[in-house]
C-alpha cells in the first residue's frame, strides 16, 4: 500500500520556485520530491492566479495607504501655512490678535 503526501502550500511553493528558476529541469525537479509533472503544473497554474488575484487586492490596498498618506501630508503643509503666516506677521510687526496696528 502506497501512502500519499500531503504538501503545505509553503513546500508547494518552493517546489515551484525551484521550478521557475533559470536552467530548471522540471523533470529533475519533480523527480527530487516524488511529484508527476502535471502535480507541479497544477501547483504552477495554482500560484501564478493567486499572485494575479493578490495583485489586485495588494493594488486596492496600496491605493487606500497612499489616499491615507496624501491626506496626512496635506494636513501639514496647511498647518505649515499657517505657522508661516503667524511668523510673517510678527516679523512684520502685526502680533497675533493685534490687527488694529497695534492700538490695543
Amino acid at each position: 500500500m502506497t501512502t500519499h503526501k500531503t504538501w503545505s502550500a509553503e513546500e508547494k511553493l518552493q517546489i515551484v520556485l525551484e521550478g521557475v528558476a533559470p536552467r530548471a529541469n522540471i523533470s529533475e525537479v519533480c523527480r527530487r520530491h516524488g511529484i508527476s509533472s502535471t502535480a507541479y503544473y497544477d501547483w504552477k497554474t495554482r500560484a501564478l492566479a493567486g499572485m494575479k488575484a493578490g495583485r489586485k487586492t495588494t493594488t486596492g490596498g496600496a491605493e487606500k495607504v497612499l489616499r491615507h498618506e496624501n491626506a496626512r501630508l496635506k494636513k501639514l503643509v496647511a498647518e505649515y501655512a499657517l505657522i508661516n503666516d503667524r511668523l510673517q506677521e510678527t516679523l512684520e510687526g502685526n502680533p497675533l490678535g493685534k490687527n488694529d496696528g497695534g492700538s490695543s
